[in-house]
């Protein structure tokens, strides 16, 4: 996967951007407030001192980020009242990407679940810490997630859509409909896609395929389907995988 480019640092923006919000309130994090640490970040409730250098280290948003010039005098970023304002993003997933880059014994990885997974990769992809963003993206691609929500992920993140085709193939042919909670994450559009291709498999007698499992003459009918309904691109089986 080619390098992605730079995106411009947010203007005072709710995504990342510092902020003076008055008095902190805030709790210190019992695991991430460094004695010798050089700027205080608060993400909602929670207080964090940090190392600077890793942070510019791991991630050029935190480094341009640092870099935006500050009034004379100011100690933004430097003490409990003042402290550099993360928005727009919740205190567990911004813990999560310490968790990797202030690991708790050296070569381990605390994360086990999906949830902590795309929590890991939301904020590689926010921070550029690109190395992260991919080995938590490997992760995502070897462990089972519930197809709409593996849709919904690939498309918000840009992912590779022909990595959705067995997803799409697995919703198509299941014998149950989909839920009403399934139904109102994927939303109108794709719901109206589903109940569309649903139908050709069953108008084009594709379902007999999926009882004993997907065979290639299976995978075949409802590549198809899939191709067709959703528009997505069938691999080359000339290409070598």
């Amino acid at each position: 996967m080619g390098a992605r480019p730079m995106r411009s640092l947010p203007n005072r923006s709710p995504r990342a951007t510092p902020a003076w919000e008055g008095p902190c309130r805030a709790q210190r994090h019992r695991d991430y407030y460094f004695d010798d640490g050089n700027i205080v970040i608060r993400v909602q409730d929670t207080l964090y001192k940090l190392h600077r250098s890793l942070l510019e280290r791991h991630s050029p948003v935190f480094r341009e980020l640092f870099t935006v010039p500050q009034p004379e005098g100011s100690t933004e970023g430097l003490a409990e009242d003042n402290p550099i304002i993360l928005s727009g993003i919740e205190a567990i997933d911004f813990t999560r990407l310490l968790w990797l880059l202030y690991p708790p014994v050296l070569a381990t990885c605390p994360i086990t679940t999906v949830d902590e997974w795309m929590s890991i990769f939301e904020q590689a992809d926010r921070w550029q810490v690109d190395y992260l963003r991919e080995f938590a993206l490997a992760r995502l691609r070897s462990s089972y997630i519930p197809p709409i929500r593996k849709i919904l992920f690939w498309t918000r993140y840009n992912l590779p859509p022909n990595e959705l085709i067995p997803t799409y193939m697995e919703i198509i042919s299941r014998k149950q409909p989909l839920t009403l909670q399934e139904a109102e994450e994927a939303g109108l559009p794709m719901f109206v896609k589903i109940g569309q291709a649903r139908e050709l498999v069953h108008e084009e007698g594709a379902c007999q395929f999926c009882k004993g499992g997907f065979s290639v003459k299976g995978d075949k009918a409802l590549g198809a389907i899939v191709q067709r309904v959703f528009g997505l691109p069938l691999p080359d089986p000339s290409t070598p995988a």
